[in-house]
């Protein structure tokens, strides 16, 4: 009876043990009753590659990364070895590319299927590869926008030295010519109240050119004009009577008699005063004792 016992024991042991192994296994992610096929891949760098990582083929799992090893001490290689569960054949030239999963930068294993002329057996090394993710596509991306930033930031830092240098420079001005400037605005605030107090002046000024204006509207200009065109007729009528010789004034202008006849009387009379002036007695008779009246009987 207690052999028995020992035995169911012992049974039930086993079947808990090995539950225990397939759910190990489980949780790993390998199937413990499929016809397993192992891989190899040698790559210098596995960019973040860690086990149980899954094997994918066009996004369908077959397998997963089963261990990760150096090739040497002196070699810093890493050696992949990859567990391929689907019953698939695919030739030695197929490539085990290392990719980014998701955006956060997950990474898995794709086997690319490439046709050669040889099956691949389980334990050979397949040609190894890593694709350029997303994480590296925006690493680079935002390099170039580094870059990009990196030269806004010097412009930007360049703009604002030049400020600050004229900044200073304003300043320089402004304290070495403190005096003007006060001089210059007290000029223009003395200015300011002189207008000030001439506005009376300049709204009577304002109010006379308007009343002169008012003055010129209110004359006739056409009557002015005609006016002015009626006294340049007469004018010219004049002038041609003048020159024609018709009246006394044009005789007087245009006949040289009346000049030498005026000339002669004023030379007889230019000679006759000078006759007065040098022979006054001829033409004056002065006499105290009355000699001349007894002269004259």
């Amino acid at each position: 009876m207690n052999r028995s016992k020992e035995l169911i024991i012992g049974i039930f042991a086993c079947i808990c043990l090995a539950i225990l192994y397939w759910g190990i296994n489980f949780l790993k992610g390998e199937n413990i009753f499929s016809q397993k096929k192992f891989f190899y891949a040698v790559y210098e760098n596995v960019d973040g590659l860690t086990i149980s990582c899954p094997v994918t083929v066009n996004g369908f799992k077959v397998g997963q990364v089963s261990n990760i090893t150096l090739h040497s001490k002196q070699i810093a290689d890493l050696i992949v070895e990859v567990t391929i569960e689907e019953d698939i054949d695919f030739h030695r030239s197929s490539l085990l590319e290392i990719y980014d999963s998701d955006i956060l930068g997950t990474k898995s294993l794709e086997l690319k299927m490439i046709n050669g002329s040889q099956i691949a057996q389980s334990g050979d090394t397949l040609q190894g590869s890593i694709a350029n993710g997303l994480t590296s596509e925006v690493s680079e991306q935002f390099g170039s926008v580094k870059v990009g930033l990196d030269q806004l930031i010097i412009s930007f830092d360049k703009v604002l030295k030049e400020v600050k240098n004229l900044s200073n420079t304003a300043n320089r001005i402004l304290l070495n010519n403190e005096e003007r400037l006060n001089a210059s605005m007290y000029s223009i605030e003395k200015i300011a109240l002189e207008v000030g107090d001439q506005t009376t002046n300049i709204s009577n000024v304002i109010d006379n050119l308007s009343a002169f204006s008012d003055s010129l509207n209110s004359i006739d200009v056409y009557s002015f004009s005609n006016k002015i065109v009626n006294i340049s007729s007469q004018l010219e009528l004049l002038l041609l009577q003048l020159n024609k010789g018709d009246g006394s004034l044009a005789k007087i202008l245009n006949e040289d008699s009346i000049y030498i006849d005026l000339s002669n009387t004023i030379n007889s009379m230019d000679q006759l005063l000078n006759d007065v002036r040098e022979n006054p007695k001829k033409y004056v008779n002065i006499s105290l004792w009355g000699g001349d009246r007894k002269d004259a009987k």
